[in-house]
């Protein structure tokens, strides 16, 4: 990472003056303790920023044909400039497009951005490594740790708006300590070119002030959101990032008892979805809907749910051990997939994050939740998921009832009210 990093802050020098590369922010599993099974991929964010333009980039909110806000997504206007200025302030940023007038007005454009700076740039860097790796190899007669695919070390591929850059180790180059193996390995980097939008100068968590950065990513891509989108550029749109929120509580968690069961309840769910894929892999079979349904974040997010009902709304029910929140976990899984809907946390406004968060900053004006089950809620998907949890999911973990009847007590029948309230509504895009 390290050298990937050497390389692309000396081509932004090079080729496109004014976009400056910061350094990396740790995110994901990996940065938050909760990587389960392999330590075989590596997430982070790749901060950049426009030197002398900054001030003039402002954030500006997608409304829907109703006005009504649209979370999680911006586009960055650019203002007091003119094409003809930016012409010739960043020329090589100018030749890629980066900057697009529409309707009178100037953005920044994520997909070209994404496409046509960033993937170029790791492109020539990870070419310049392999090539150093190799003359290595040649001028010494030592083989390099590293070994060659194809005679490259490292991949690179899109995946927007992840860069993923695969390093290869020869299966002969293996250290012998750990044996011999069947196959070649592989290590995953996977880097999100981010720009730095503000800071949060009013929520604190537990009586700190945060300061947490917020990004906006080149999302330009993702998925079938866009069918909910259809209204706006997709070469113009960006995804605001607030995962600050997340590695703090995240944080502070592995240092309170309470919290340490809700996060190793999450590790053992964690661990189930990726062993039983493997086996459905393997077996040329396919994984219980459930498993194919719900992916690492939906689980994470259920996490910060029970975060905040068992350990900040009502922190003296009773969590005395991983068993119990695992239980809370079924019950808070099985009224998303009958609601149907499961609203981001820091992406929809509600009595949640203003009992966990307090400050957090509340958009003016009539605004739209962000739901995370947006792509699969029109489908039977979530009802076979729903099934899959009695089926498949709770007795596979050992628990005899097929879903929480029978175990739910007045704790945590009031935490499931409170969940079912957050998370019912039609005031979903």
């Amino acid at each position: 990472m390290e050298l990937l990093l050497k390389e692309l802050k000396s081509l932004t020098v090079k080729h496109y003056r004014g976009l400056r590369i910061d350094s990396y922010v740790r995110q994901g599993s990996s940065r938050e303790g909760l990587k389960v099974l392999k330590a075989d991929e590596f997430d982070a964010m790749l901060e950049f920023h426009f030197d002398g333009l900054e001030s003039k980039i402002d954030e500006t909110f997608l409304k829907n044909s109703d006005g009504y806000r649209i979370p999680g997504h911006c586009y960055l206007e650019i203002n007091g400039v003119d094409l003809n200025d930016l012409r010739n302030e960043y020329q090589g940023l100018h030749a890629k497009s980066v900057f697009i007038e529409s309707a009178g007005k100037l953005y920044l454009s994520s997909k070209n951005l994404h496409t046509k700076v960033f993937q170029s740039m790791v492109d020539k860097a990870i070419e310049k490594i392999n090539q150093q790796i190799y003359n290595h190899e040649i001028t010494t007669g030592q083989k390099c740790s590293f070994g060659l695919k194809n005679d490259r070390t490292l991949t690179r591929k899109m995946n927007p708006p992840s860069i993923n850059v695969t390093i290869t180790f020869k299966r002969d180059l293996i250290y012998e300590r750990v044996g011999r193996v069947r196959a070649d390995k592989e290590l995953d980097l996977d880097f999100v070119p981010a720009f730095l939008l503000r800071r949060d100068k009013t929520t604190t968590y537990e009586g700190v002030l945060l300061n947490c950065p917020i990004h906006a990513i080149c999302k330009w891509a993702e998925e079938n959101s866009f069918k909910a989108l259809d209204f706006v550029d997709q070469n113009l749109i960006w995804d605001v990032k607030s995962l600050g929120y997340e590695r703090h509580i995240l944080d502070v968690a592995r240092r309170d008892k309470r919290k340490l069961y809700i996060l190793t309840a999450l590790r053992i769910l964690k661990t189930y979805f990726v062993k039983t894929k493997e086996i459905a892999r393997q077996s040329g079979g396919t994984p219980p809907q459930i498993v194919a349904l719900l992916k690492s974040y939906h689980l994470k997010q259920l996490a910060f749910y029970l975060i905040n009902f068992l350990c900040h709304k009502y922190p003296n029910f009773e969590v005395d051990g991983v068993q119990k929140a695992l239980l809370y976990f079924f019950c808070i899984i099985r009224i998303a997939l009958k609601e149907k809907h499961l609203p981001h946390l820091f992406f929809s406004e509600n009595s949640v994050i203003e009992t966990m968060l307090p400050g957090y900053p509340r958009l003016p004006g009539p605004k739209l939740r962000f739901d995370l089950f947006r792509t699969v809620r029109r489908n039977d998907s979530l009802s076979g998921a729903l099934l899959s949890l009695d089926n498949h999911l709770i007795p596979n973990l050992g628990f005899s009832t097929g879903g929480c009847s029978g175990l739910v007590d007045h704790e945590m029948a009031r935490v499931e009210q409170d969940f079912q309230r957050t998370v019912a509504g039609h005031d979903y895009f």
